[in-house]
């Protein structure tokens, strides 16, 4: 699988367009949840950098396309840092005014702990300012191979008194679904071994758990996320962050989606994740992605349906204000839930997972699935 995901990354990368090196990719404030669960204000910056070393020399994960965010021409330490600069002047006023209020996250379409990504030169320069700003907390993402004892060393020593939180994506629990399905070249010993690490440094671990990998069935998909959703809690993750599934040009998910062969998930089924999930943890943060609902190439129920987009605020408002009960109350509602269970049912009888098509169900010659 391996050869044929660099092959596929090979031919989509020539069509990735130049930007400004001094540039973010984009940069935007809103409305979070803080790690002490308050709500508080978000900086996003998503830095303009090679990307992920693994997409480039392994094929990378099979969902992911952020690769294509990547820049294809040099990126320098001094680009990455003015595009920090221009980030933080951009919302200087804002921090300013209430700093302890204040989570700024850096992402980079990959590991901002990988030197090959984001030089040692910018990421100490970013770190520092931040330490500066003395705000509540900074979130950053990074393969666990590159948290090590002299990454972490350098964080602590540049952030001072600001919280700190790393965003890995562990997927699953699942170690043939983490390997087949999604290509992550990550095995559970390693993410117990960096969880150690970082709790002797007090940096905070947050999961990422996508919901529906390939080539396992939705029943399939319910069972691993409340799985591994609670394997993560229970193994001293901060808090987890849902990602269902969305279709990224580029990648094997796209191919099979567009064979038919895959559907996202429905989002009766993310939200009996989570449901399961935070009943469980009540005392822990749970939130979910909601980028690509409720279009057909992201989490969605019946297309034309009302639901998606009632479900997508629900969801968004549960992300920040972790009230259970919002997500209960849909739950009970019909709506188009007895079109996810015959689905359920059918896909179970079919043995394979289905994609997003018109099918018959069972000996019923008239009734099909819409999606």
């Amino acid at each position: 699988m391996m050869e044929f995901l660099k092959e596929l990354r090979r031919r989509y990368l020539k069509k990735r367009k130049d930007r400004d090196p001094n540039f973010p990719v984009t940069t935007w404030m809103g409305d979070d949840i803080l790690s002490n669960g308050k709500i508080g204000k978000c900086i996003t910056v998503i830095l303009n950098t090679p990307g992920c070393r693994w997409a480039y020399e392994y094929g990378g994960c099979t969902m992911c396309g952020y690769l294509m965010d990547g820049s294809p021409g040099e990126i320098t330490a001094e680009n990455i840092i003015n595009q920090f600069n221009y980030a933080i002047e951009k919302y200087y006023k804002e921090i300013e005014n209430d700093p302890k209020n204040i989570c700024i996250k850096i992402f980079t379409s990959g590991s901002f702990l990988n030197e090959r990504e984001v030089p040692k030169e910018a990421r100490r320069y970013i770190l520092s300012k931040i330490g500066e700003l003395d705000i509540k907390e900074v979130v950053i993402e990074s393969r666990i191979e590159y948290i090590r004892e002299d990454t972490l060393e350098e964080v602590k020593e540049c952030l001072g008194s600001v919280n700190m939180e790393i965003g890995v994506g562990v997927e699953t629990f699942n170690e043939e679904i983490r390997k087949h399905s999604i290509n992550k070249g990550v095995c559970n010993r390693d993410i117990l071994d960096t969880l150690e690490l970082a709790k002797e440094y007090s940096i905070d671990l947050k999961a990422y758990l996508l919901i529906k990998p390939l080539f396992i069935t939705e029943r399939d998909a319910i069972e691993d996320g409340i799985y591994s959703g609670n394997k993560c809690l229970e193994l001293g993750f901060s808090r987890i962050s849902y990602c269902p599934a969305t279709v990224h040009k580029g990648t094997l998910m796209e191919i099979l989606w567009k064979k038919g062969q895959y559907r996202p998930p429905f989002l009766w089924s993310v939200l009996e994740i989570i449901y399961e999930v935070k009943r469980k943890n009540p005392d822990t943060i749970v939130i979910c992605d909601t980028s690509g609902i409720p279009s057909n190439r992201g989490a969605h129920n019946l297309l034309k349906c009302k639901c998606n987009e009632y479900i997508k605020r629900i969801l968004e408002n549960f992300t920040l204000r972790q009230d259970l009960s919002d997500i209960k109350r849909v739950l009970e509602m019909d709506c188009c839930k007895d079109h996810w269970e015959r689905f359920l049912e059918f896909e179970e009888r079919n043995i394979v997972p289905l994609g997003d098509i018109n099918i018959k169900y069972s000996n019923k010659n008239k009734q099909k699935f819409l999606n």
